[in-house]
């Protein structure tokens, strides 16, 4: 499944893995911001500014197949996002890329840089916790300042959307085995609610097993790990050339 797959990748050991959640943390967000900023139609600087995340998933021994799957389930929400730019700008521009001309519309690269800009930034995201374990991320962002009510939340959630997970897989096995026949859109339909409601039910059930068991082992609202977290000379290295990779690209940018 693939949450153990993301749990098996950050257990894995590689100079990135090595490198403390605070940093991974920190260059995470700031690289996001620098790609966000990026203009509407600047679709060769985001290219650009892939490089970076994708080397770290090398290095890191994350699967790209892995990644680009990861990203292509979430992606609907933001293609229709995306899609419906071509339907408000359709003003003609000409697109020149190497030595290919071609026209094109505002709308058209617009969606195009909405596009790539979620895919470099899932890519970065989905680099940050493929190689650092969550609860060493949960930690640093406690270390960081980051509410510790936030960091609770962050952690149930991580534990128990994989719980919630499991009872739906559990649920759609049953029914496939069970499932003769097609019994038509209407009853299926009504068979799904039955479902999705049954899901909801169990999922109630299963919090108060989950909130008892933590209560049972002593939890006091601080989660604690093994990783003996310190800033080393690797983690300054990683944000030097994250910040010399930034800037220069803020210069590659202002000079085209």
């Amino acid at each position: 499944m693939h949450h153990t797959r993301i749990d098996y990748l950050a257990c894995k050991d590689s100079p990135v893995h090595r490198l403390d959640s605070r940093t991974k943390l920190i260059a995470a967000v700031v690289f996001t911001v620098f790609v966000i900023s990026q203009g509407q139609t600047a679709v060769s600087m985001i290219v650009c500014y892939a490089v970076w995340p994708f080397a770290l998933l090398i290095v890191g021994g994350v699967p790209l197949r892995f990644a680009f799957k990861q990203i292509l389930i979430v992606s609907p929400f933001v293609a229709v996002l995306a899609l419906s730019s071509l339907f408000y700008d359709r003003t003609a521009v000409d697109v020149s890329f190497g030595p290919l001309r071609f026209g094109a519309t505002m709308g058209m690269l617009r969606c195009v840089s909405i596009i790539a800009k979620f895919i470099v930034t899932m890519a970065a995201l989905i680099g940050l916790v493929a190689t650092t374990r969550f609860g060493d991320l949960l930690n640093g962002m406690a270390k960081l300042g980051m509410p510790k009510i936030l960091v609770m939340q962050l952690g149930f959630l991580y534990r128990y959307i994989f719980l919630l997970i499991d009872r739906a897989e559990h649920m759609l096995r049953a029914r496939a085995g069970r499932k003769l026949r097609n019994l038509g859109v209407k009853r299926e339909l009504k068979t799904a609610s039955s479902m999705v409601g049954s899901l909801c039910l169990s999922s109630l059930d299963m919090a108060g097993r989950v909130n008892t068991a933590m209560q049972a082992r002593g939890f006091d609202g601080e989660f604690h790990t093994l990783t003996e977290m310190r800033l080393a000379r690797n983690d300054l290295f990683y944000s030097l050339a994250l910040a010399a990779f930034l800037a220069a690209l803020g210069f590659l940018g202002g000079v085209i």
